[in-house]
Parts: C-alpha cells; structure tokens; sequence
C-alpha cells in the first residue's frame, strides 16, 4: 500500500484546477475540508477481508479506505491512525465513525479567524466526533442520522440547525467532491490493485 508521503504528493499533481473550473468555483477563504470512506474490493481468497457496505449501500467483500482531506487543494491530511500510526485501511465491516474520530484526534489543530469547515456523512453523526473536531479548531458539518433519533447532545443539535440553513446546506453540497478525489486515487494510484496483490494492510 502506498506510504501516506507517496499519496500525498501524488495527490498534489490531480487535476484539482481543472475541477474547480467545472464546478465554476474559486477557493473559498475559509478551509473546507472533509471526512469520508470508500470501499475497495478484495480478491474472495483473502481472509482478513470481510462484508460490508460501500456508499451506495452494495455489499461488498474486501476493505474500506477512510482519509481526512483538503476539498480545495486535494491535500491528503489524514490516512494513519494516531498514535498507533497504522494505516486507516479497515475491513469492509469497521463503522466509519470510530475511524473518523481517530483521524480527527490525530492531526494538529488549526488556528484562524474561522474555523476550517469538515465535511461528512450521517455515518460522522456522533456527539463526540463533534467534540474532537471542535477540540482541533473545526467545525464538523454531517448529515442527520436518523437512526440515532432526536439529537440529545448539545453539539448534534447544533447541526441540525445549520443544516436547516442556507449558506451551510450550500457548503455541505460540496461534499459530493470527494468521490471524484476517491475515484482520482482509485484510477491514479491504483488502490483497488493493491488489494489484489498485498495483504496485511
């Protein structure tokens, strides 16, 4: 599997400019960043793979790839767990949440006038995942998980509310970005390859 140094700068030379300029937007003044996972199907032989869910909601046999990242650079800023320092490729199984959470409490906190936004799914709908992302100077904007029912949590509440406002649902919209940035490191780096050939991951 590629080291995290090998994928950040390789991540460097997509075509980030070319995606601005279809989406029509500039980079904004405020750091928009975002949390997501992806699923990478595994040879049917390979027994630390298990079953799990892609984003679409398809059963898929292999692993998932869960990475913190820049939505205006494409900068890779996060895929290690700290402190074990294990890479955030999981079984299919692994509920993105928990990972998210490791990834959020694993970087260095940023300090600015405003606090950088991230972005993620209901999956990233947690009281604490909110907590640790405040912790870092961030200010994490998820989708509402039903399932978990009305928020009780002061933080989850406070989503809620955003989400139901127009200038947040506007920059929540650009969460859809990071499936090009994870269909780019697919197609450019080749990850779903790898898991044909390496194991241990």
């Amino acid at each position: 599997v590629p080291s995290r140094a090998t994928v950040s700068e390789r991540s460097k030379h997509l075509p980030w400019q070319a995606l601005w300029q279809r989406q029509g937007g500039e980079k904004t003044k405020r750091r928009v960043l975002a949390l997501d996972a992806t699923a990478l199907p595994a040879q049917a032989t390979d027994p630390e793979a298990r079953w799990g869910r892609d984003s679409k909601g398809q059963w898929v046999y292999g692993y998932k790839l869960h990475l913190l990242l820049d939505l205006d650079t494409g900068e890779i800023l996060a895929h290690k767990i700290a402190p074990t320092g294990l890479t955030s490729v999981t079984p299919a199984n692994r509920h993105d949440g928990p990972v998210g959470w490791a990834l959020v409490r694993g970087i260095a906190s940023w300090e600015g006038e405003k606090p950088s936004l991230l972005l993620g799914d209901s999956a990233y709908d947690a009281e604490g995942l909110f907590q640790a992302a405040e912790e870092k100077g961030l200010l994490l904007l998820s989708g509402h998980n039903r399932r978990r029912g009305k928020p009780r949590g002061r933080r989850r509440g406070e989503n809620l509310r955003r989400l139901q406002r127009g200038a947040y649902r506007r920059l929540y919209r650009r969460r859809w970005e990071v499936e090009t940035v994870f269909g780019l490191l697919k197609g450019s780096l080749g990850l779903a390859a790898c898991l044909r050939r390496v194991r241990g991951l």
